[in-house]
């Protein structure tokens, strides 16, 4: 959970950084911030994980259509992140999103599901 709460403050962090309107930040991190719960439980099951790009991915191919949303809308925002952020460094997003995932690795508490280079799953030691 520790994990967890670093990862939500990164990405609250990062939305600062963004050029959005008012509106649209808070939304971001209203949704981001809601479904931190819900990720962190499916995270625990072992249900999904953080791939290679940084973003969530499915583990389980029998999750659902509940976890498949909670996928895609954290995976939603976490694009309009890494767009911002490549755009302030001047480089793209597919870069942002696998140095993330490179930090989400070394950061993410034993346990949780991981994605190599090679798309393998490993469960973090």
């Amino acid at each position: 959970m520790k994990t967890m709460l670093c990862l939500t403050v990164f990405g609250l962090l990062a939305l600062t950084t963004m050029n959005l309107s008012a509106q649209d930040l808070s939304a971001v991190q209203a949704r981001m911030k809601e479904r931190l719960p819900q990720v962190a439980q499916q995270k625990a099951q072992k249900v999904v994980g953080e791939d290679r790009a940084g973003f969530l991915a499915l583990v389980k191919a029998d999750a659902g259509a509940t976890v498949q949303k909670l996928v895609e809308a954290e995976n939603a925002d976490r694009k309009v992140v890494y767009a911002a952020l490549a755009a302030k460094a001047g480089t793209d997003a597919a870069r942002v999103g696998q140095q993330r995932a490179k930090e989400l690795a070394e950061r993410s508490a034993a346990g949780m599901m991981l994605q190599r280079d090679d798309g393998t799953w490993y469960e973090k030691k």
